[in-house]
């Protein structure tokens, strides 16, 4: 009977018509909210490119505008880190969805959220991005970078110490490009720039952070992608847009409970019994009569 129990209870709600009917309020309402959040960032966003293209020329190639981007994002999260570091405070919905708009807010994901702000910027540009879990240490996410494809390769942003790397080539350099010739690449490190971040190795997405799931994950990824490119898919960046990330959920889960209603209404106001076969010939036999304003004969 325990097992049992939470299955009766949900028989009994789906044929409660005011419980449907509050589950479909609750969803309308919900999407309504997120796509409003999600308008709103997607706004505040396009802003912070409007900023930067005013900083853009004709002579700007795809480098330039990912560093002119990688600049900004840096002096708009800059103050905001100094004001916030003493503040860990609870920020209602914004802290609970975690949505990059809180990463630009307060910064209080350190270098993962100027990681965050950054990748949404490149995003605005069409640039492919993924956010790097760099290894430091023999531990991996010891800090977070940026990875952009220019339209030639992956080049390196970090938008903590506003850092990029330039190969002899006068090219933006890859990971790859820094992790094997880090002698060379570390002079041009920032000042104040912590030097146990030498670029030793990456991951994109921690793939036992959620037992069963994730590894089940990754296996299909290894399966359907080869595991060299299941390897560089990054998750965190499928889900910047988290307001968008929760209206689709929202509404995947409401279309299903809206069709249990309408069936819902259809025999109860329509149909003289709920023992009646819920069929589009049924429905037709008798909508026609309450359109008409007549009721059924046999």
């Amino acid at each position: 009977m325990g097992f049992r129990y939470p299955f009766l209870l949900i028989k009994a709600a789906s044929r409660n018509l005011y419980f449907l009917m509050f589950l479909n309020g609750f969803a309308i309402a919900s999407m309504c909210y997120f796509k409003m959040e999600a308008t709103y960032e997607n706004g505040l966003f396009g802003s912070i490119k409007n900023t930067i293209d005013a900083r853009v020329d004709a002579n700007d190639t795809p480098d330039s505008i990912l560093v002119k981007s990688m600049n900004v994002c840096h002096q708009l999260m800059i103050d905001r880190a100094y004001a916030f570091q003493d503040n860990k405070s609870d920020m209602g919905a914004e802290a609970a969805i975690h949505s990059t708009a809180f990463d630009l807010m307060t910064t209080q994901g350190a270098c993962g959220s100027y990681s965050q702000v950054l990748a949404r910027i490149v995003k605005t540009y069409h640039f492919p991005v993924r956010i790097a879990q760099m290894k430091a240490g023999g531990i991996y996410g010891a800090h977070n970078i940026v990875e952009a494809y220019n339209g030639n390769s992956w080049v390196v942003l970090d938008p903590t110490f506003n850092l990029c790397f330039v190969r002899p080539d006068a090219r933006l350099a890859s990971f790859a490009d820094v992790q094997n010739n880090w002698t060379y690449y570390s002079r041009q490190v920032s000042p104040g720039y912590n030097l146990q971040y030498r670029y030793e190795d990456v991951r994109y997405a921690n793939w036992t952070k959620v037992p069963v799931l994730f590894p089940s994950v990754k296996g299909v990824l290894n399966m359907t992608l080869g595991t060299e490119k299941a390897n560089q898919v990054c998750i965190r960046t499928l889900f910047m847009n988290a307001y968008s990330v929760w209206f689709y959920t929202i509404l995947i889960l409401f279309i299903p409970i809206f069709l249990m209603t309408f069936r819902l209404v259809i025999k109860t106001k329509i149909f003289p019994s709920q023992d009646t076969p819920f069929t589009f010939r049924n429905f037709v036999k008798y909508i026609r009569p309450r359109i008409a304003g007549t009721s059924y004969t046999h």
